[in-house]
Parts: structure tokens; C-alpha cells; sequence
């Protein structure tokens, strides 16, 4: 008896952890901020735990392995070679971590939430959020607010609503995720009259704040999703007049929605007149396909997209990136052929999977009434809301945003684990070997995950500090050394130090050579840290030239511009270095080129432009 109890409360500890994880993510700022992931990790870490005790105070318990499993272990596996071997071992870290939370949480699910009630949870659990989420959203479009919580947004998003996430286009992942699961259950689940009214009016609510986060690869998801959704119902009998009505409700309020946009978003304005069209994105795709070039193979490096851009950037762009935006040329890019081959067969297998259970989960419908199935609802939602988030992949990120991919996968699991619907061939008896294997992977897999992922968080809470406009030079390098003592592999806080020293040095107070060279061993050990960052050397090369020692800081420079050769940033500072060593015609080469790249503010190239030019003249008298 006490096996059982043990067992049941292991089950729904596990269906506790699972739900909350989904909530907290999305409303989190969709789990990006370290400190916030640490939380997913740690209830992910949770949950395997009371798997673990599942599977050893059941005598009975096995393993549900479904096709799909074996293509998750395949990426994992390959995950974990490709990072080990990346140039930026953090970065990559950081990948692993996603990953491995992914991992973990799919097989969590698949093995324990498999009772009928648990897919409702998960779907219940994602409407409410996107509810709450999307009337968020559009109470930042009307008011215009910089805020989500106490966090500043970016300003370019004041107008648009993202509701708990800081970018808009987050937002419409998440709910173009759960808005079919809405509609699927109006219409094809078996609930009260009070849950479909419920329902009826999240779906409501829900397009309200897709409108707001005016997000056109959401809007475009959402609308092929739809389409798709309704073809399937509409070819069911008895499903047929309600899935009519609500898509004429859903066409005329689409019709309204593209007429008020195209009068009043200056962003839909923009893709409707196709000749004024400009995009951030026509410079990254071809940016990822010349890096991707470089290692088709197994690609450049799990999250080192960023760190190559600047290397293939044609200048168009100055700001760091970050994504591809664009998931498949991410992954091709970072994973190289290898890696999408893999992603690709896990998707396959999925939707595989789908089509295989899909008359197993199937009940023949009667408009409103008790017929129904939930099982069917489940289904046709999640594999719908999967397809809109590839649709959106393809201009945005979100399989990269820790709460939509976690939502993501946990829909995967739970489609997976339908096919216990269909065959019992899936079903592995876990002998004492088996048990002793998951245990042991489980263990590791777990732990590793919750002490890094702690670890980054207590630094991101450091950084934070130190990056906060109060904080003065000296506490900021205090700051900085706790943050380098949570995490010694990051590069950007051993940067972060390095330029705390370099900017005191400049100063030039008593002893300033002392602090130059202290500057250096940062600036050395941050370039061994991350051989791809050009500011790096760019700082080192300061350094340099402000003790004197001019000539050996042209190498560094030279080095910088190399890895940028196209950045305004590096383009300015090389060409204040030339003119240090008074070579005012290749200061002048540099100067102009900086000059001609789109930055809004151009006056350290300006005011070196001018000085060459006027020692240029003077030495042509």
C-alpha cells in the first residue's frame, strides 16, 4: 500500500511541477533571463526526481518509448559532442542547457503524464496563461507602456503589446500555440456549457492580443493554422455547422482586423506596399547562409551565430543580432546539416505519429453535445499549434525562447504518448539494468542541469547590479568579481572587468600603467575565452597605445578588423589607432569606411576624419 500512495502523490507532484514550469515560463518574460531559466531547471530537476521514484517503487513500472524518443537521445547525444568541441564553450553551455531541460521534460511527460486528464491540464493551463497574457498585451498597445512587469522594454515595442514577454513576436508564439488548442476544444471537446463559454471567450481574447502584438509572422501562423484546422473539422460529420460558423466569425473578424491595420500599423503598411518593404531579416539570412558555409557539415557552434555575424556582415547592420530569425537557418547555421537532419526526423516523427493514432483518438462528433472527444480536441490543437509555431519559424526564434520551446516539447511528449492509444508495442519492461541505466542518466542529467543553470543565475543577478546606471567604476569591478566567481567561463564579464580597468587607466591617475596591464590580462583572457570577439583585441590595442607601446598594438587592431571588418565601432577605433601612430592616410582609409556604414551618430569617426584630413593638407604644403 504504501508503494501506491508513494506512486500516486510521485504522479501528481509530477503533474504539478509540468504545469507550473509552463505557467512560470510564459510569465516570466518567457524564461530568457537566466534567473528565470534557473526556475524551469529546477522544476524540471524536480520532476525527474519523482519520475526516478515512479519508476522504482512500482514493481511494474517501465518506459514508454515511442519512435520519436529515439531521434530526442540522437540530438542529445549529438548536442552534447557539438558543444563539448564549440570555439565559445559558455555559449554553447548555455544551449545545452535548453537542451537538456527539453530532454528531460520530454521524457518526463511522456512516461508520466498519460492519463487522460493530463492533456487537458497542460491545454487548460496554456489558454489561461495566453489569456492573461494577450489582455496584458493589449493594455500596453492602448496605453503605450514600456513596462512588462518591472522590466523597461526595448522602445522600438512601445505601441505593440508583448504582454509577459519583452518582444511581441514572443507573445504570438505562445498563443498561436494555444489558440488552437482553444478552438479545438470549443468545438471538438467534451466539456461543460460553462468551459465552452470560457473557451469561447479566450479565443476572444486571445486574437485581441494576437492584434496587439502586431506581429505579422504570428498573424500569418495563426491564419494557415486556421485554415488547416477548419479543413480537418469541416471534413468530420457532425462537426461541420459549428466549425462553418466560427469560421465565418474568425474570416469577417480577420477581414476587419487587415482593414484597420493597413489604416493604422505602420508595420502592416509596410508589407502591403511590397516596393518600400526593408527588413532586418534580408541581411541576417544571407549572413547565416555564408556562415553556415564555413562548417556545413556540423556547423559553426550551438548559439555562435551571434559571435560569427560580425565576421560575414556586410555592415548593414550594427546591432548584435543574437538570432538568425529564422529557426531552420538558425539551426543550419549552428548545428550545421548533422544537427537539422535530427531536428527534421524528430518533427517528422511527430506529425508521424499524428497521422497514426489520428483514427484511434477520433469520435464521431454531434455538434454540441456529450459525444465528443477530448482526446480528439487534444490531438487536432496541439499538432495544429506545432504547425503554426513552424510557420512563424521561418521569420522568427521562438523555438529558442525557453517558455514557447518548453511548451513546445511538452506537446510533442503528450502526442507521443497518444500512441498508447493506438499500439502497445511502445511499452518497455525496465528491469533492474534498465531502471539502473534511467536512474543513472536521470541523476546526472538532472543534477548537472540545476547546479549550472543556479550558478548562471546567481551571476545574472551580479550582473545585473553591475550594469545598473548606480553603480560607480569601483563597485562595479566588485560586482563584476562576484559575478566572475559564480561563472569564471563568460566571457563578456571577464571583458565586462577588463574595461573597468581599461576606462579608470584612462584617467590616467598615478600608476595608471599598473592598471593598463592589469586591463591586458582580462583583455587576454577574455579573447582565449572567445576567440570570435573583436572588442576584445580592440581594448588590449588601447591599452597599448596609452602606455606607449604603439606598434605592438597594431596587431591587435589589425586582429579586431579581421573579426569586424565591416563594424563602425571597430572601423572608428582602428582608425584612432593610425592616427596615434600618425599614419593619417590609413587613419583616413579607416575613417571613411567607418563614415559610410548606417550608424546614428558618427562623431568619434567625425572628429579623427577631420584630424586626418587636416594633417593630410599640412603635409602637402
Amino acid at each position: 500500500m504504501w508503494r501506491e500512495r508513494v506512486d500516486g502523490m510521485a504522479e501528481r507532484g509530477i503533474h504539478f511541477l509540468v504545469v507550473l514550469a509552463l505557467a512560470f515560463g510564459a510569465l516570466a518574460l518567457g524564461g530568457t533571463h537566466p534567473e528565470f531559466f534557473a526556475v524551469l531547471a529546477g522544476l524540471g530537476a524536480a520532476a525527474t526526481g519523482l519520475w526516478l521514484v515512479r519508476l522504482w517503487v512500482n514493481p511494474a513500472a517501465g518506459l514508454f518509448w515511442p519512435p520519436l524518443a529515439w531521434a530526442v537521445v540522437a540530438f542529445v547525444l549529438y548536442a552534447v559532442v557539438r558543444c563539448h568541441f564549440a570555439p565559445v564553450i559558455h555559449t554553447a553551455e548555455g544551449e545545452l542547457l535548453q537542451v537538456a531541460l527539453y530532454a528531460l521534460m520530454f521524457f518526463v511527460v511522456v512516461n508520466n503524464l498519460n492519463r487522460q486528464h493530463s492533456a487537458n491540464w497542460v491545454a487548460g493551463v496554456m489558454i489561461a496563461v495566453a489569456g492573461f497574457a494577450a489582455m496584458y498585451a493589449v493594455f500596453q498597445a492602448l496605453t503605450k507602456s514600456s513596462m512588462v512587469w518591472n522590466y523597461v522594454r526595448w522602445a522600438n515595442y512601445v505601441g505593440r503589446g508583448s504582454g509577459t514577454y519583452i518582444c511581441p513576436n514572443h507573445l504570438a508564439g505562445w498563443l498561436e500555440m494555444a489558440l488552437p488548442l482553444a478552438v479545438a476544444y470549443l468545438l471538438a471537446g467534451r466539456t461543460t456549457h460553462l468551459t465552452r463559454i470560457l473557451l469561447g471567450y479566450a479565443v476572444v481574447v486571445m486574437l485581441a492580443g494576437l492584434v496587439a502584438t502586431q506581429s505579422r509572422g504570428g498573424w500569418s501562423a495563426v491564419a494557415l493554422s486556421m485554415l488547416l484546422m477548419f479543413a480537418v473539422l469541416l471534413g468530420q460529420r457532425g462537426r461541420r455547422v459549428p466549425a462553418m460558423l466560427m469560421l465565418v466569425a474568425l474570416a469577417g473578424a480577420a477581414l476587419w482586423i487587415v482593414v484597420e491595420a493597413r489604416a493604422n500599423s505602420d508595420r502592416v503598411r509596410m508589407v502591403m506596399g511590397l516596393e518600400q518593404f526593408s527588413d532586418v531579416r534580408l541581411h541576417l539570412w544571407p549572413a547565416a547562409i555564408k556562415i553556415w558555409q564555413t562548417n556545413p557539415w556540423w556547423g559553426v557552434g550551438p548559439g555562435h551565430f551571434d559571435h560569427w555575424f560580425r565576421k560575414v556582415n556586410d555592415g548593414q547592420v550594427q546591432a548584435r543580432p543574437e538570432r538568425v530569425h529564422n529557426d531552420y537557418l538558425d539551426t543550419l547555421a549552428e548545428w550545421g546539416v548533422v544537427g537539422t537532419v535530427l531536428v527534421t526526423l524528430a518533427v517528422g516523427l511527430m506529425f508521424w505519429g499524428v497521422f497514426r493514432i489520428w483514427r484511434h483518438v477520433q469520435r464521431e462528433g454531434n455538434d454540441f453535445r456529450s459525444s465528443q472527444s477530448n482526446r480528439t480536441a487534444f490531438v487536432l490543437g496541439a499538432s495544429v499549434g506545432w504547425f503554426a509555431l513552424l510557420v512563424h519559424s521561418i521569420v522568427d526564434f521562438n523555438f529558442h525562447i525557453p517558455a514557447n520551446a518548453l511548451a513546445a516539447m511538452v506537446l510533442m511528449a503528450l502526442l507521443a504518448a497518444h500512441g498508447r492509444f493506438a499500439t502497445s508495442s511502445y511499452h518497455v519492461p525496465a528491469g533492474l539494468a534498465g531502471r539502473l541505466a534511467v536512474t543513472m542518466i536521470g541523476v546526472v542529467g538532472a543534477v548537472w542541469l540545476a547546479h549550472r543553470s543556479t550558478l548562471r543565475g546567481f551571476e545574472a543577478v551580479w550582473l545585473a547590479q553591475a550594469y545598473s546606471s548606480k553603480a560607480t567604476l569601483g563597485q562595479q569591478a566588485e560586482l563584476l568579481r562576484r559575478a566572475h566567481a559564480w561563472v569564471p567561463t563568460n566571457p563578456r564579464t571577464v571583458f565586462g572587468l577588463g574595461e573597468v580597468l581599461r576606462v579608470q587607466a584612462f584617467e590616467r591617475p598615478a600608476g595608471y600603467p599598473v592598471l593598463a596591464e592589469q586591463a591586458m590580462q582580462w583583455f587576454a583572457q577574455a579573447a582565449q575565452l572567445n576567440p570570435l570577439d573583436p572588442y576584445a583585441r580592440l581594448s588590449h590595442g588601447m591599452c597599448l597605445d596609452l602606455i606607449g607601446q604603439r606598434q605592438a598594438a597594431t596587431q591587435h587592431f589589425l586582429a579586431a578588423l579581421a573579426l569586424d571588418p565591416n563594424g563602425y565601432f571597430t572601423l572608428s577605433h582602428v582608425g584612432w589607432h593610425y592616427c596615434e601612430l600618425e599614419d593619417w592616410a590609413t587613419a583616413r582609409k579607416h575613417l571613411q569606411r567607418a563614415k559610410e556604414v548606417p550608424v546614428p551618430d558618427y562623431t568619434i569617426a567625425n572628429i579623427y576624419f577631420q584630424l586626418a584630413e587636416q594633417r593630410l593638407a599640412e603635409q602637402k604644403r
